[in-house]
């Protein structure tokens, strides 16, 4: 999600093995129908799609099959009394069961009543009603939602013969105020309550007011109304994943949320979706729901979802964003001592390391980058972090076509990062829309992604390589994480930085280094400078943040610099010999 107003903005991937799923459950929606199904479109389908969603279903893990077999049988003392639930527990597989589930899918029109109150000739916004229409139109055209009611007695007959055929509606409802407040004051739920209380004009002036800054934000009579749903189609959708009723699911929602804030509604967001629903999905479900990742593919970093989780140690926050040296939206905190979403913010207290920023130095990022940051970071840190659920924050603003984040993102990029991530927590994937502004870009990224969860193998696409500038962020963000996984250390200075005591046995960390890294913490915080990579890596990881800069310092016509340390021999370690030099 972006300010409008703000400077716009080859890699073999691992192979998940996708979880089985349950018998379909079917359930009636109606209220969220809204057309009208020719049911001739469908008939000639049947006999080609039957075959291939038989084919494609009955397939089974066959370590699955290995477990069953080696398990060791219930005598009949043991066996229980209920013939099907001896049969279920015996004979099949459960894994090979959820295979059979539906992947979900929660929609609801009332969301589009969130509008500009500008009702000049031309009042386009880029957080655009029709973004999830455009979304729903293109899966309902490609014929993954059905068009008529769940009573229809085609569907009916249809889903006896392949259960998992369509998505399945998961009917949004309003978030209740107690559910809000889990992630937002009491004064921020108050705050978006009051708004149908005033009238256009009053509504237009506060929007002028808002959207001129950081805030970045329109409102609306409505924008309460679909604020609430929004966050509770969330919930609901979080829900029938974590409680096994569907595989999977896709929310398509907004207002989005990532950028919200405890006390305040900023960056075209109202309340924050995703926190809401997975703090509720983790206090409804404490047994089923006790770690959750949240992968945040948005162009911009979730601001909203890092501080509220910060300093969690059961909520893995990964976020791949344009970063620009803090430049690109949402920009600086305004609040001092808060982290921006630089690489070097991984956390505090109870959840250091939880936090996993890969901020892109610039706009123009691709395939090639995306799939190398999942290769490299993604994928291995939250393996290591072994999540119940997974939650994706997905913004479609990094897709190709996008002018706000202007960044190159194919559909077959986010197929694929989503078929990674469902090899993930038994296949419990839950994605919630965030950004995404060009309609035909944001529509054709989630049908790749709507495509991938009901289990079509993502399309073939040649991988460019990495851009060199991608590759030294990936660099930098692993170096970062390298004290707080394993996955992470793979030569010598990350292994050397690892944990206290690595450090008790390493001779060549000195406490010149945790000055260092306390010198660089003051100086980012309070004057935001940043780290100047240095291009020789036979020296670049001995001297990691000592070379500091204020913002832009590449664009100014003087150069001031200033030496810290004292003018007395250092040494540094070079392979197995040491090097004395004068800093």
């Amino acid at each position: 999600m972006a300010d409008h107003n703000y400077q716009q903005f080859a890699v073999d991937a691992p192979i998940p093995v996708l979880n089985s799923q349950p018998l379909f459950q079917g359930t009636n929606h109606d209220t969220v129908m809204d057309e009208p199904q020719d049911l001739n479109d469908y008939s000639a389908m049947n006999d080609t799609q039957n075959n291939i969603a038989h084919l494609q279903n009955a397939t089974v893990d066959p370590r699955a099959l290995q477990q069953d077999a080696a398990a060791t049988p219930l005598s009949m003392s043991e066996e229980s009394e209920d013939e099907s639930e001896s049969y279920s527990s015996n004979s099949v597989s459960q894994d090979a069961l959820r295979r059979f589930k539906p992947t979900g899918i929660c929609y609801d029109i009332r969301m589009k009543l969130h509008a500009n109150a500008d009702f000049s000739a031309s009042p386009h916004h880029p957080e655009d009603p029709r973004r999830i229409d455009a979304i729903m139109n293109q899966l309902k055209d490609a014929k993954l939602v059905y068009r008529g009611k769940d009573s229809d007695p085609w569907l009916v007959e249809e889903l006896k013969k392949s259960p998992n055929k369509f998505m399945q509606r998961i009917k949004a409802r309003h978030a209740t105020e107690a559910e809000i407040c889990q992630c937002h004051s009491a004064a921020q739920f108050l705050w978006a309550k009051t708004l149908d209380t005033y009238d256009s004009k009053e509504l237009r002036d506060m929007t002028d007011i808002m959207d001129a800054g950081r805030r970045s934000l329109y409102v609306g009579n409505l924008t309460f109304e679909a604020a609430l749903i929004s966050a509770g189609g969330a919930i609901e959708t979080c829900k029938q994943v974590v409680d096994d009723r569907c595989k999977n699911a896709f929310a398509v929602i907004r207002p989005p949320g990532h950028h919200a804030e405890r006390d305040e509604s900023m960056g075209f967001c109202i309340f924050n979706n995703v926190p809401i629903a997975v703090r509720t999905c983790m206090a409804d479900y404490p047994e089923k729901c006790r770690k959750v990742l949240i992968l945040d593919w948005d162009v911009h970093h979730g601001n909203g979802i890092q501080n509220m989780f910060y300093e969690d140690p059961n909520v893995l926050y990964i976020s791949l964003h344009v970063y620009q040296d803090g430049k690109f939206y949402p920009g600086p905190p305004e609040e001092e001592g808060v982290e921006d979403g630089g690489i070097r913010s991984v956390g505090a207290g109870l959840g250091i390391g939880k936090n996993v920023n890969i901020g892109w130095h610039d706009q123009g990022m691709g395939d090639g980058d995306y799939m190398a940051a999942f290769q490299r970071i993604v994928m291995p840190i939250a393996t290591e972090f072994s999540p119940d659920l997974v939650v994706v924050s997905a913004g479609f603003d990094a897709a190709a076509g996008d002018e706000l984040g202007g960044c190159y993102v194919t559909p077959p990029c986010y197929a694929q990062m989503t078929y990674q991530l469902m090899g993930l927590a038994n296949g419990k994937v839950v994605v919630c829309l965030e950004g995404g502004y060009n309609l035909k870009a944001i529509s054709i990224s989630a049908l790749a992604v709507a495509k991938t969860l009901m289990g079509e193998p993502p399309e073939r696409f040649d991988i460019p390589p990495i851009q060199r500038g991608a590759d030294h962020v990936l660099r930098q963000a692993r170096r970062a994480q390298a004290p707080y996984w394993a996955c992470m250390r793979e030569n010598p200075h990350e292994q050397l930085m690892a944990t206290k005591q690595d450090v008790k046995d390493t001779a060549a960390f000195t406490v010149d280094d945790a000055i260092h890294e306390k010198r660089r913490r003051i100086l980012s915080l309070k004057y935001k400078m940043v780290s100047v990579y240095i291009q020789r890596d036979i020296i670049h990881g001995i001297f990691l943040d000592q070379v500091l800069s204020t913002p832009l310092w590449l664009e100014g016509k003087k150069l001031i610099v200033i030496i810290h340390d004292p003018c007395v021999p250092t040494p540094i370690p070079i392979g197995n010999k040491r090097l004395a030099t004068d800093n």
